[in-house]
């Protein structure tokens, strides 16, 4: 595939999106290999450089994982930057019957470069034999995601009291991990974000590259689906989706016991879950650039750990909702997304040159 241009987004950040030059690459389309729906996507470059990505395959309608529908983690990958991929596969296949309804969504990655591992984790529903409790599990790949370990249950690992572990949606045990990516920090911890619906963010992880997992510090309230990154002093900063049109903003300097929280209106967003990544010296965000639609997909970039931001590069003028970053072999930026309302997850790649060049012309 040829190295996408994507076209200057003129005037203001909440400005309608142009529309955007170059190409993308379809991965996943609605009816295709007998699913009726795949969404949510993740997207991850291997130890080795490959990229790795995934989505859910909900095999009978586009309903989310409380629907009891079965849905699987497909997976596809690509050795050459996102021009050619493998046949879609599943990480696992959950058994489907009368007897028990097994259903694992929403998708997320962890690449620990230490270890040469990917660990892929995901939500899991039984609603025969479990009643539809919320639970957590994690599958590990050692030869860059061309083949995975049986899924782990880390539910009971990563529960912490302040949140109703283990009771259904009308106990409020509406508790999930993001989808998208985690991070491994610079000291090489592993570390992802749980939501609790309608509430707020926590944070849990791993010190010994994946053996075991844990809770780590104090939720935070006021957040939904959101992303852990690194700042340049070490802080960890969540970026979430939220109600107003905005983002919010959360920062913890000692590992989650205590939280410092803003509100971003300068991130317009449509309650959308959005990709934040670091990449050197440079921050960068990936989501829905309106406060109410979820369509104009952009990636913009900063170069203060998020406290300014350039206005953007756009990815997709239509309709678009969630999306996930990798880095490139080559150094540019994989993006893969929900397009066309959610009929198709797409593969998209921006020149990194383009995104710094953008945020250097808007200051």
């Amino acid at each position: 595939m040829k190295k996408v241009l994507i076209g200057l987004l003129l005037g203001a950040a909440a400005a309608t999106c142009e529309a955007a030059l170059g190409e993308t690459t379809t991965l996943w389309q609605n009816g295709a290999r007998g699913i009726a729906v795949y969404r949510i996507p993740a997207l991850c470059t291997a130890p080795n450089g490959d990229l790795v990505a995934a989505c859910d395959a909900r095999k009978e309608g586009g309903g989310d994982l409380n629907h009891a529908k079965p849905i699987n983690i497909s997976i596809r990958r690509s050795s050459d930057d996102g021009r050619t991929w493998t046949d879609a596969v599943n990480s696992w296949t959950w058994p489907w019957s009368a007897e028990e309804r097994w259903a694992g969504s929403d998708p997320s990655f962890i690449v620990d470069r230490q270890a040469g591992k990917i660990f892929l984790f995901y939500n899991v529903w039984e609603s025969v034999k479990q009643r539809g409790i919320y639970q957590f599990y994690v599958q590990e790949s050692a030869d860059n995601g061309a083949t995975w370990s049986a899924p782990r249950n880390i539910t009971k690992d990563i529960a912490f009291p302040a949140w109703p572990f283990g009771k259904p949606d009308s106990a409020g045990g509406f508790i999930f991990i993001t989808s998208g990516s985690g991070i491994q920090t610079k000291s090489g911890k592993l570390l992802h974000t749980i939501v609790h619906v309608n509430d707020g963010n926590a944070l849990f992880g791993s010190d010994d590259h994946g053996k075991t997992w844990k809770a780590m510090g104090n939720p935070v309230k006021n957040g939904d689906e959101c992303k852990v990154v690194e700042l340049s002093d070490g802080a960890w900063m969540i970026n979430s989706r939220w109600r107003g049109g905005g983002r919010q903003i959360h920062v913890t300097r000692d590992g989650g016991r205590t939280w410092q929280s803003r509100y971003d209106t300068t991130l317009a967003d449509p309650q959308c879950n959005a990709q934040i990544m670091r990449y050197g010296k440079t921050l960068l965000f990936t989501n829905c650039n309106s406060p109410s639609r979820r369509a104009q997909l952009h990636i913009r970039a900063s170069l203060d750990d998020g406290a300014t931001w350039g206005e953007g590069l756009c990815i997709c003028p239509g309709g678009a909702a969630y999306s996930d970053m990798a880095i490139l072999k080559n150094g540019d930026i994989g993006v893969l997304y929900e397009g066309a309302g959610y009929a198709t997850i797409n593969f998209v790649t921006v020149p990194r040159a383009d995104v710094v060049a953008e945020f250097f012309n808007r200051k």
